[in-house]
């Protein structure tokens, strides 16, 4: 469809964290850096907090995919697990029938470590939306971590969880725990160069010969997205399609403004509250900013 328009071979701005598409950019660069080392280096617990739209889970399958040959990974996405089911997640995530007897279950997980340690294995448990566990839940995962040999933890856990993740960790009953994480990495919104970068790069991953948007365009990305890189893909994928419907080959200044006006679920799109990054208002889902778009000024908007 409008991918052989632009002379595409590939959807460009999907939804889904395709490895191919990783641009790593410092902060996502050296987040993935630190996580690597921390579970290779058999740490026990680090940690990846970031805004929604960030690219938590894009970093998680890059260090997936940089894991493949040396880990067993479960990868538990419920977002209000459960202590009395902790062990049960994570023997399935494993791929290993969970025994109906609780207590069963600790030497399943104890058997299933020691066997994957002795074939030179790492085991890693990766909790995503980490800021919704209960403190029971911390608690239990906190025990599991004991599980080790002289020299090294058996297993290795990895939280990752939006910005509320972070108090959640400083509570007085979760202080065994804080004291375990070796390493915290942190993702911030993409500067405007690097969105400009960032499109160019998925550009080029699929196939394409020379970018559609114009400079203007990108400008404009660049503020409506508040470098939030799940927004720049919504953003560019709509706008894509608009100036496909209208037989062009240039993504306008005007088509990123047609596409904010209709990604908004509100008749009264007021600005989105200022997320703290010092950038002004993000877009929040379903609810863009309506802004005219200002000169780059010492290379920021």
């Amino acid at each position: 469809m409008y991918q052989q328009f632009f002379g595409l071979t590939d959807e460009p701005f999907g939804v889904s964290p395709d490895p191919r598409y990783f641009f790593a950019t410092p902060q996502h660069a050296e987040a993935a850096a630190a996580l690597y080392c921390a579970l290779v280096e058999r740490r026990g617990f680090a940690a990846l907090i970031a805004a929604p739209g960030l690219g938590k889970t894009s970093v998680i399958v890059h260090l997936l995919e940089r894991l493949k040959d040396r880990a067993l990974v479960a990868m538990l996405v419920h977002p209000y697990l459960e202590a009395n089911n902790l062990l049960e997640s994570i023997l399935a995530g494993f791929g290993v029938e969970p025994h109906a007897d609780p207590l069963l279950r600790r030497k399943q997980l104890i058997g299933f470590l020691t066997v994957a340690r002795i074939s030179g294995k790492t085991c890693v448990v990766i909790l995503d939306e980490a800021q919704n566990l209960t403190t029971a839940t911390l608690e239990m995962i906190r025990m599991l971590s004991n599980f080790e040999t002289a020299h090294e933890k058996l297993i290795q856990f990895v939280m990752v969880g939006q910005p509320a993740l972070a108090p959640l960790l400083r509570r007085p009953e979760s202080e065994q725990l804080r004291q375990r994480i070796n390493v915290i990495a942190r993702l911030t919104p993409l500067e405007d160069t690097q969105v400009e970068a960032y499109i160019a790069h998925r550009l080029r991953v699929a196939g394409a010969s020379a970018g559609p948007f114009s400079e203007a365009a990108i400008r404009c990305i660049a503020q409506a997205s508040a470098g939030v890189p799940r927004n720049i893909n919504t953003l560019c994928f709509n706008a894509l399609i608009t100036a496909y419907g209208a037989g062009r080959k240039t993504v306008e200044e005007s088509d990123i403004h047609q596409v904010v006006e209709e990604l908004s679920l509100d008749d009264d799109a007021s600005p989105a509250a200022d997320d703290g990054s010092g950038r002004g208002p993000a877009m929040a889902w379903g609810r863009p900013i309506r802004r005219a778009v200002v000169p780059l000024e010492g290379g920021r908007l």
